[in-house]
């Protein structure tokens, strides 16, 4: 199975289309308004749009496009959806809302999991079935104002006790230069699916920044 790359909290038409030309395998849009990554959807589908027309005019292959959703409504998934592949859920978004919302927009689910003790990998197996992939990041910090890691790696041996199916990709803190090391703790199981990474790429948050991408990118190649 080719292994992913996936970037998420993309902002700008200039970083999409670079992240897509570098060999992003799929680019991510936050529809969280709390988060400093935030890009409201008519914007988001502008990038979207960017990124495919110089698809088509630099001769790469274009990403798949994956919303970041945090117990959201219908009416928020459905504006987004039409320009999306994935949905990728971080809220309370039990496996029977995972699949009647993939069911009913036409797009396939990422289902994000805290993995911060020994037993949270158990949790994936509910989602067998309702979830076309998983994403284990670091848990919720304390005091936190949204879900997910914060930029913050959780203990990625943990991961050699997965024995779903699955696919998986590992998140949470990543950057160029753990990335290898998290794809060596992983990269035992067969659901292993790929890398995400947000703030391990920016200069400042919400930020992206080309050099650090295009140096997560070869890193994680250069680990698969």
């Amino acid at each position: 199975m080719s292994r992913l790359i996936k970037i998420c909290g993309v902002r700008s038409e200039e970083i999409g289309v670079e992240a897509a030309s570098l060999g992003a395998d799929l680019i991510g849009f936050v529809f969280f308004p709390k988060s400093p990554r935030y890009v409201a959807p008519e914007a988001a589908e502008s990038i979207v749009t960017a990124v495919k027309r110089a698809a088509d005019e630099e001769g790469f292959n274009p990403p798949h496009f994956v919303g970041l959703f945090v117990d959201a409504g219908e009416k928020a998934l459905a504006e987004a959806a039409p320009f999306l592949s994935h949905f990728q859920f971080h809220g309370h978004e039990g496996p029977e809302r995972c699949a009647a919302m993939s069911a009913e927009f036409g797009v396939e689910v990422i289902k994000a999991l805290p993995v911060g003790a020994p037993g949270d990998l158990a949790a994936a197996a509910d989602y067998a079935g309702a979830a076309d992939m998983l994403l284990f990041d670091a848990p919720q910090p304390k005091n936190a104002d949204r879900p997910g890691g914060n930029g913050v790696a959780f203990d990625w041996s943990a991961l050699k006790d997965y024995a779903g199916e699955t696919p998986f990709l590992v998140g949470g803190g990543l950057d160029a230069a753990n990335v290898a090391q998290a794809i060596k703790a992983a990269g035992g199981s067969p659901a292993f699916a790929g890398v995400d990474v947000s703030s391990g790429v920016e200069s400042a948050p919400g930020k992206k920044d080309a050099a650090a991408i295009a140096a997560f990118i070869k890193a994680s190649r250069q680990a698969f």
